[in-house]
């Protein structure tokens, strides 16, 4: 089915200038934020050593996935993003199913971080504020940070992802060293069962690699840049994980609180390494709130820009999207006062799996017609898509029927908006801007990522 495109316009479109380095370092620096700082200490509490394996096999679920997406987006034009291709293949309406379950992900999982990152400053920095007081307050940060100058977001990423892989890396030789201390037995806690849940809440660590799909027709040589980036970012994060689960289990200490991570260094490592280790929490979380924030309004002003949602939702000032800002602020604040966080990371990754197996039908279809066009050609046909959308399908049943309820019915709030979509009254000024800026490379996430790229050049 051919694609409703947008109205067509006479803008012209820059020329592609965001390279690997700021691809890889978004991706990666979207990806170990809680995922890591406070998941990892609820994996070993829920299955044991064999968190591990959770971890793996998430990674290993998500790495098929990611083929798929690398060989869709790949197939995107100049100034599209990763899930344009999707209304050729599939249709339009499947292509805002895909870019809304990001969007819901990336919504929710602000919230998640800002939790996490509450409970790290409560805990080492300033415990008169409570975490969820500290989370509001970094919602607030966050989102003012997004309506200012986006160049200093992109410059100060390099640096952060540098500055928490180096700590994290120093905490993994801490544990290592002392490895022989490590316990694995019993090594799942509740067979199983328990390592198919954590695996199903575990999603949440590999999915920031979508910033890159975002971007995919905006970057130089995407035929390379794309799939390097989102696999790479993919491997370097399980390693990461492996590392840090492995240095937990040698701390000895038996029970991990929210923030588990700062538990185990404190015992590996001592007082500075704790603080050093929470210092770097504070910092990834901020860090991966403001990525997925901005990822968020990219996906809002795409979806502006193809008619798909009310124009008003990407109306901008001075470059910034502050309808967009403005709403995922106030419905972050709300799940972090009243919501659990365990609900909040698991509506998430509906909305990814959802998104996921849109994707994955994508490259299905592809594979079926003999992978036209240019883009990657992924071995066995349609095998890889298949296996891919298979495994996500198993993974509903872990996370609860009633939260894939709720999650099913956030998707189909998303296709009410959609049903109502008015060619006539969507396409007015606000949708001409958001297109403009897009073609232009002057939304947030790309400005963020071109001055990234020059600070990394």
């Amino acid at each position: 089915m051919p694609a409703a495109g947008p109205p067509a316009t006479t803008t012209s479109r820059a020329t592609p200038s965001i390279g690997l380095i700021p691809s890889l370092a978004f991706a990666v620096g979207t990806m170990v934020g809680g995922g890591v700082f406070t998941l990892s200490g609820t994996a070993i509490n829920e299955a044991g050593p064999a968190a591990i394996v959770a971890y793996l096999a998430a990674g290993l679920i998500m790495f098929f996935s990611a083929l798929s997406f690398v060989a869709v987006a790949g197939r995107a034009k100049a100034g599209e993003s990763g899930y344009a291709p999707v209304a050729d293949i599939l249709g339009p309406v499947w292509r805002f199913v895909a870019m809304w379950g990001f969007y819901l992900n990336g919504v929710l999982i602000l919230a998640f971080l800002a939790v996490s990152f509450g409970d790290y400053l409560h805990d080492y920095f300033v415990g008169a504020i409570g975490p969820l007081a500290a989370g509001v307050i970094v919602l607030i940060a966050v989102a003012a940070l997004n309506l200012g100058p986006t160049r200093l977001i992109g410059q100060a990423e390099t640096y952060i992802v540098g500055i928490k892989i180096g700590l994290l890396i120093a905490f993994g030789i801490a544990g290592l060293t002392n490895f022989g201390d490590a316990s694995f037995s019993p090594f799942s806690l509740h067979g199983t069962s328990g390592v198919l849940e954590m695996t199903a809440l575990l999603f949440t660590a590999y999915t920031g690699f979508n910033v890159v799909t975002n971007m995919a027709g905006s970057l130089k040589n995407p035929e390379r840049t794309v799939p390097v980036a989102v696999i790479g970012s993919i491997a370097m994060s399980a390693v990461i994980y492996m590392v840090v689960i492995v240095a937990m289990l040698a701390s000895g200490v038996d029970h991990f609180g929210p923030a588990g991570v700062g538990q185990a260094a404190q015992a590996l490592m001592g007082d500075t390494g704790a603080y050093l280790i929470a210092f770097a929490a504070c910092l990834s979380t901020l860090s991966g709130a403001n990525a997925n924030l901005l990822g968020a309004n990219e996906v809002m002003l795409k979806l502006v820009a193809q008619g798909d949602v009310p124009p008003a939702t990407g109306r901008q000032r001075q470059g910034h999207p502050v309808i967009s800002v403005a709403f995922i602020a106030t419905i972050t604040v709300v799940l972090v006062l009243v919501a659990d966080t365990d609900d909040v990371v698991a509506l998430a990754n509906i909305g990814a799996l959802v998104a996921m197996i849109v994707v994955n039908a994508a490259a299905f279809r592809l594979a079926r017609t003999g992978w036209p066009g240019p883009g990657l050609r992924l071995p066995g046909g349609p095998i890889i898509p298949l296996i891919a959308a298979v495994s996500c399908l198993v993974q509903f049943p872990s996370l609860g029927w009633t939260r894939v309820l709720v999650g099913l019915l956030l998707m189909a709030g998303g296709l009410l908006i959609y049903g109502r979509r008015d060619e006539e009254r969507w396409g007015g000024e606000a949708a001409e801007a958001a297109r403009t800026a897009i073609a232009n490379l002057d939304t947030p996430l790309a400005r963020a990522m071109r001055s990234h790229d020059r600070v990394a050049g």
